[in-house]
């Protein structure tokens, strides 16, 4: 048996179910094991359900995607960013154990997201609230601005972060909606495509218009 995606399982059983119910002499045989009009109605609307689904799930993924790439995208040029500033306030403060201490001028590499989160959140305060720091600071190209703008992109990485977290759990929801309703319409389409094949067993081409394939 050959594997088939989400989309051309979803197909085959829009041909398998459509066809059945819209065809009046497959129909009325079919009757006879309780695919009354009613019954096709509810597995399309299991089919409908499960195709918003699918695109739901898509959807998700994609915006999951984009928030990733985006609080990625932000936390790199804000590691990037204090670690130059952290360079060049070493050679600025050379010799100052007050601002090394006080800015963690010793530490460059931090590797756990919230410890250095922590790291950028002081080393900005602090440089920023001490003005004979700051203006130190300016002589070799850091501004306040340029130092409060580095602090407010330092800053954005909680939301992004949290909105990342917020996409995740949304995309696991989806995901979980669509198998589960993809199960429901797979069992319903597979006892729909045994007893076709029993009732039609000696009928190929209603069986092909079904879309199950006869062995010859």
């Amino acid at each position: 048996m050959s594997y088939k995606t989400f989309n051309e399982q979803m197909e085959s059983w829009r041909i398998l179910i459509w066809n059945a119910a819209d065809d009046a002499e497959i129909q009325s045989r079919l009757e006879n094991y309780g695919y009354t009009p009613e019954k096709f109605d509810q597995g399309k609307a299991l089919w409908q359900q499960t195709d918003q689904a699918g695109k739901q799930q898509s959807k998700e993924l994609n915006e999951q995607t984009t928030a990733t790439n985006s609080l990625n995208e932000t936390r790199e040029k804000a590691e990037d960013d204090l670690k130059r500033a952290k360079k060049i306030a070493r050679v600025a403060f050379d010799g100052n154990k007050e601002a090394f201490n006080a800015l963690n001028l010793d530490e460059l590499n931090i590797y756990r997201f919230e410890d250095w989160l922590n790291d950028a959140e002081k080393f900005y305060a602090n440089l920023l609230g001490n003005t004979q720091w700051a203006e130190t600071m300016q002589t070799y190209s850091y501004t306040n601005e340029k130092l409060t703008a580095q602090q407010q992109e330092v800053d954005s990485l909680k939301s992004l972060q949290q909105a990342q977290q917020r996409e995740m759990g949304e995309a696991q929801q989806s995901t979980q909606t669509k198998w589960k309703l993809h199960s429901q319409l797979k069992k319903w389409c597979n006892q729909l495509t045994e007893l076709s094949k029993i009732e039609f067993e000696d009928d190929a081409q209603l069986l092909e218009k079904l879309g199950i394939l006869v062995r010859s």
